[in-house]
């Protein structure tokens, strides 16, 4: 085997180990923001009466208290998406690192210039304005008071209906449930931009890299062919070959929302 197709075949292997970490972030991200959960149950309990619901005139400041908890679900998802956002850059460039080590025998980079790549990946991620013209921290933002206005509208309905604090709690789970989905989306798009970029600002510091090439992961998605990755990963840019690019097109660093594509090297023809 060539040194070439050796490294294809471990960051193959390395993108499929992300996507396994990338599945646990997920469950990590929806987990934390559900602690919200047991914030809104004591605020009910604080609210209830002794039968056990919570009496009209008081679903106004109820509802202002509702501020305090869209607060901590930023905290919270402010704090596990940056978390993810770090460990994926990190993922990317030991591992990477790693792979072309052991397929050329050259090519480390140092660790401390490692580091720099992974804090450059963690700014670039959290500035990046995507297709929603936001940068990460608005769309945590927008996720908050998403999942607020949701609660908001569940809590009133049931005060007004003279539903337990027991029937609310169920219902706010519920809620939170259904809106999984948007955190599963925001995880996966920002953590896997920051596994390409930091594969990307790793092969820009390398001395054995030419070229990288974005390969789209088609099996994760219905209609795949529309999708920004899998054009980027047909097209000839340079006249080198299919889906090739300078590291420095960020064009390839997120394509579209909850992308899955990874980037792997084409080695300069010294190492072949």
């Amino acid at each position: 085997m060539s040194k070439q197709a050796e490294l294809d075949e471990l960051l193959r292997k390395l993108s499929l180990d992300y996507g396994k970490l990338n599945d646990k972030q997920v469950t990590f991200a929806i987990k934390e923001i559900g602690r919200i959960r047991g914030d809104i149950s004591d605020l009910l309990a604080d609210f209830a009466t002794a039968d056990g619901t919570i009496k009209r005139q008081r679903l106004s400041r109820l509802l202002r208290e509702l501020n305090d908890i869209e607060d901590l679900m930023r905290k919270y998802g402010t704090s596990s998406i940056e978390g993810i956002v770090l460990e994926s850059a990190g993922f990317a460039t030991a591992g990477i690192n790693g792979a072309v080590k052991t397929a050329v025998g050259a090519g480390a980079i140092a660790g401390a210039t490692l580091e720099r790549i992974n804090r450059n990946v963690f700014d670039y991620v959290m500035r990046r304005y995507g297709e929603d013209g936001l940068v990460l921290s608005d769309r945590v933002w927008r996720l908050s008071g998403d999942m607020r206005d949701e609660l908001s509208k569940v809590l009133r309905a049931d005060i007004i209906r003279g539903e337990s604090v027991s029937t609310m709690i169920a219902n706010i789970r519920r809620v939170h449930e259904n809106e999984t989905w948007k955190i599963r989306r925001l995880v996966v798009t920002e953590g896997n931009t920051a596994y390409r970029v930091g594969s990307a600002h790793s092969a820009k510091r390398s001395d054995v890299v030419q070229w990288v090439k974005i390969t789209d992961n088609g099996h994760r998605h219905k209609g795949h062919s529309t999708h920004r990755c899998y054009q980027l990963a047909r097209e000839d840019r340079y006249g080198q070959g299919a889906g090739i690019y300078d590291p420095m097109d960020s064009e390839i660093y997120s394509p579209h929302p909850g992308c899955s594509s990874y980037i792997t090297y084409v080695l300069d023809e010294r190492y072949l």
